[in-house]
């Protein structure tokens, strides 16, 4: 079939991709947008095509490619990976700058792939625990990437989550040049211990995903983003998508 596939035209080869990305959304909209709409949500359906449309945005504008990647890191530089799942994010960031990388990864299939790729890498050290804002076993969600402790269903594992101040006082970690926060709703509790606890000012880049479907999410990431900007400026956003923000420089 890919052979025959090349055979065509370079047009018709386009036509035929674009057709298919918009049958996908359309397969995609009648799961979940046209689902709140049965169910009379209108609220849940706007917000569910906006988050949809801001993703589409980040991946048409390249920031998939780009700005997760684009930051002046070295070789000495200290990188934080707070979600490992199956290293995507650390692969490339190991293959571009080759920092010392903390990366954690609460979920034991996860971690045992992340120590297989990464563990004869002596700047790689990989956790099995994820972090937060206190110590805790929890029951988590096994769902892929979006694994998370804060729903319910039949696969589910035991993990455990640490309090960041006290994991980093323990590594000995003074700076961080970037924390990357991807950890299914969990991102809540964890910047506001770091901003209780004065942690963001180790921080020189902070890159975050948010999540809509954490209890008054829109609510509370004004409230981070607020108390963010006291030592920190955005230098990309795609609301609850990705965004990014880079500690001020004191003059």
């Amino acid at each position: 079939m890919k052979r025959l596939v090349r055979l065509l035209p370079p047009w018709i080869r386009s036509v035929g991709r674009t057709c298919l990305h918009s049958w996908q959304h359309v397969y995609d909209l009648s799961r979940g947008e046209w689902r709140n709409l049965r169910g009379g949500d209108i609220r849940g359906f706007w917000r569910a095509a906006r988050h949809r449309a801001m993703g589409a945005k980040w991946y048409r504008e390249g920031g998939e490619k780009t700005l997760r990647f684009n930051y002046p890191l070295t070789c000495q530089s200290t990188v934080f990976d707070i979600g490992g799942y199956r290293g995507y994010f650390v692969r490339e960031i190991v293959a571009r700058y080759d920092p010392h990388v903390y990366v954690f990864e609460p979920v034991p299939e996860f971690f045992e792939q992340l120590v297989k790729e990464f563990g004869a890498n002596p700047k790689a050290k990989m956790y099995n625990y994820g972090l937060s804002d206190g110590d805790s076993i929890s029951q988590m969600l096994l769902a892929g990437e979006s694994s998370t402790i804060y729903m319910a269903g039949e696969m589910q594992a035991t993990v455990q989550l640490r309090d960041i101040q006290t994991v980093v006082q323990e590594l000995g970690i003074t700076r961080i040049d970037l924390i990357k926060i991807n950890i299914e709703g969990g991102e809540y509790k964890l910047l506001r211990r770091m901003l209780a606890t004065g942690l963001v000012s180790i921080c020189r880049d902070i890159q975050v995903q948010f999540h809509r479907f954490y209890p008054n999410s829109g609510r509370l990431r004004s409230e981070i983003r607020s108390a963010l900007q006291e030592t920190h400026f955005i230098t990309y956003d795609y609301p609850f998508v990705w965004e990014n923000w880079r500690k001020r420089v004191r003059l």
